[in-house]
């Protein structure tokens, strides 16, 4: 059976009546597209509609911006409609940006991370809606890396923010139509949500099992290897080691000018963690930590996706490079008094435990009963 998208159901009668003859706002990206490659909008004004207004999130409309770089209302450039940037001077929607709008439809293309800010974009853009009644339309996208599959420990309220917005795992295991009936369900929240379902995804498959084409959701996921892999290795950003930014691997390739890649390798080899292997790997970033430093490290490949657990690999690299390299190791300096670290692991226990030679796999146990509490939590919110 081939997958129907959430976009593609959207102009069966079921779900025509929730936006025709309505004036449309979109937030969306380059991502909201069908399996032929035709945007949304596009689609959607073809059909009659009326769309007034679109929004984007981090890295802009057309992904052209870096991690983390603010994001200006722009024009786009095929229909002439105006864009709203939602990852600007604020990260919340102006209410007074919905007055001329009846019904909002969101669309993006999810990697199934946590600290990945498209869920709170989501988040914060279902409260918008609440206060205003404007209703919600979301067309649901699979999560590349399945739904079956939960990983990682729980954020604490003091470790709320925009990469780990609401307390959820690391990899969640769920699309952005069962997270946003979770957010709802658990908040109790008004929103008038519909979930434009999709056909025929089947919790167990991954992004190949799609059979879609992968359209990077931003210039650091090139590849469905870097989704695959970025629950773990993202944990890289909260320390001075690369993590792959300004090459052809990001998220793949990991170092630092001070790395001995041979000897870190057979290290990490000698883990026989699950899924995957190592190997000495010598790069120069273009942009970000080490930029234009030759920096050496290891590739990271992955030899069986089912059975790659990504944060446990997180915490061993980690692990591994500190136990290695204890004098050049530093996690990132903490921006008032808290360290990024702590925002990706929602905890300030995770580093502490670490800097006191606390075994990972003490810490990978805890987050796999996290895991299972988490999956007892989310059963009334899954749509597949």
């Amino acid at each position: 059976m081939m997958l129907t998208l959430g976009n593609e159901n959207l102009f069966n009668p079921r779900y025509r009546s929730l936006w025709q003859n309505l004036r449309i706002g979109i937030v969306t990206n380059y991502t909201g597209m069908d399996s032929l490659f035709v945007r949304t909008v596009d689609r959607l004004i073809q059909q009659g509609a009326n769309v007034k207004k679109l929004f984007s999130a981090e890295h802009g409309f057309y992904g052209a911006g870096r991690a983390g770089e603010s994001m200006v209302n722009e024009i786009d450039r095929k229909t002439g409609i105006e864009i709203v940037s939602l990852y600007g001077e604020s990260k919340d929607m102006d209410p007074r940006t919905l007055d001329e709008i009846d019904v909002l439809i969101f669309e993006f293309q999810d990697i199934g991370s946590r600290f990945y800010t498209y869920i709170s974009t989501m988040f914060r853009v279902m409260e918008t809606v609440e206060k205003v009644g404007v209703p919600l339309l979301l067309l649901d996208r699979p999560n590349p890396l399945g739904g079956n599959v939960v990983e990682g420990g729980e954020v604490e309220d003091a470790y709320l923010s925009f990469v780990g917005n609401y307390n959820i795992p690391i990899r969640h295991g769920m699309t952005l139509g069962e997270l946003a009936t979770l957010y709802k369900r658990e908040n109790d929240l008004g929103v008038d949500l519909h979930i434009v379902l999709m056909e025929d995804w089947d919790r167990s498959n991954t992004f190949p099992q799609t059979h879609l084409d992968w359209v990077p959701p931003s210039q650091n996921i090139p590849s469905f290897r870097s989704a695959q892999l970025y629950p773990g290795t993202a944990f890289i950003e909260g320390t001075n080691i690369s993590e792959g930014r300004g090459t052809t691997m990001p998220f793949q390739w990991l170092g630092a000018p001070w790395i001995d890649g041979e000897k870190l390798a057979d290290k990490l080899n000698g883990l026989q963690l699950p899924g995957v292997a190592f190997r000495p790997v010598l790069f120069k970033p273009t942009f970000s930590k080490h930029e234009g430093k030759l920096t050496e490290g290891i590739h990271t490949h992955i030899t069986d996706g089912e059975r790659l657990r990504p944060t446990e690999l997180g915490l061993h690299l980690i692990d591994q490079v500190k136990t290695l390299y204890p004098k050049e190791f530093q996690w990132l300096p903490p921006r008032k008094d808290i360290y990024f670290i702590d925002l990706l692991w929602g905890s300030a226990q995770y580093r502490k435990d670490l800097d006191r030679g606390r075994p990972v796999e003490e810490i990978s146990q805890e987050w796999v009963e996290n895991a299972v509490r988490f999956k007892r939590r989310r059963q009334s919110s899954l749509l597949y």
